[in-house]
């Protein structure tokens, strides 16, 4: 199998930039700020030739997918899986939030320049928590580069994996990548594995009639990140099953 380089990836993040953008319109805490600390508007601006007029539209959707996870988050973490690691953090404000709870560990990850630069913008943000780490990850790299040998992680906590829209940027053969290195893992510690990555073109066209938007923001992730993203869904729910039992 064909390995991909990092590099290869580096395009994606700037989409973080277009959903930074979408989710300063949110109540969620530190979006607003970080969307200003990394002109998400002038990159937006830019992008379009012209302002967006109706962000809220794609803002409620960014927003539910954010709390929806949290919901699921905090009800393992009831069963003491207090381990957090985020792939794709991006520009996402989670690590800040939950590891104001000093009894959380959390891991942001991304691409190496990406995650770098996360890690400033959170310098500027907060003031340095010994519960919050930084870790250079490409998801999708054989052998894994997931933490699975770190004095912060112990065999008998088990960890919650993260991921809020990585794997939609991906491929079948690099989603599969993906969960490999996740089985490996939560081989290695347990847990579980929360993500609302799994699109199928069947959901898709549902939300796509209930907000152009999406559509809209879509197509221009794609120009962005130079990958056909919009071939990369599941055909169907039987299909995600189907993939996932597979693996």
């Amino acid at each position: 199998m064909v390995q991909p380089q990092a590099s290869s990836f580096n395009t994606i993040s700037p989409t973080a930039l277009m959903v930074a953008y979408t989710r300063q319109f949110t109540d969620i805490p530190y979006s607003k700020e970080l969307a200003q600390l990394v002109n998400a508007e002038s990159f937006i601006e830019k992008l379009q030739q012209q302002k967006l007029t109706q962000p809220s539209e794609v803002s409620v959707l960014v927003e539910a997918r954010y709390k929806a996870i949290n919901k699921v988050i905090s009800q393992h973490l009831q069963f003491e899986a207090t381990k957090i690691i985020e792939l794709a953090s991006g520009l996402l404000p989670r690590g800040m939030v939950m590891s104001q709870n000093k009894n959380i560990t959390f891991v942001e990850s991304d691409l190496p320049e990406m995650i770098c630069q996360k890690q400033q913008l959170v310098k500027q943000l907060i003031e340095e928590r010994q519960n919050l780490y930084f870790a250079a990850i490409d998801a999708t790299s054989q052998p894994s580069q997931f933490p699975l040998n770190v004095n912060y992680l112990h065999k008998n906590k088990p960890v919650v994996i993260l991921c809020e829209g990585l794997l939609t940027y991906l491929t079948l053969a690099e989603k599969q990548m993906v969960f490999a290195n996740v089985r490996e893992i939560l081989q290695v510690y347990g847990g579980v594995w929360i993500t609302p990555d799994l699109t199928t073109f069947d959901g898709l066209n549902q939300l796509r009639q209930i907000s152009p938007g999406l559509q809209r923001l879509n197509q221009t992730a794609s120009n962005v990140s130079g990958r056909a993203i919009n071939n990369y869904h599941f055909e169907n729910i039987d299909h995600v099953k189907q993939f996932a039992y597979g693996q």
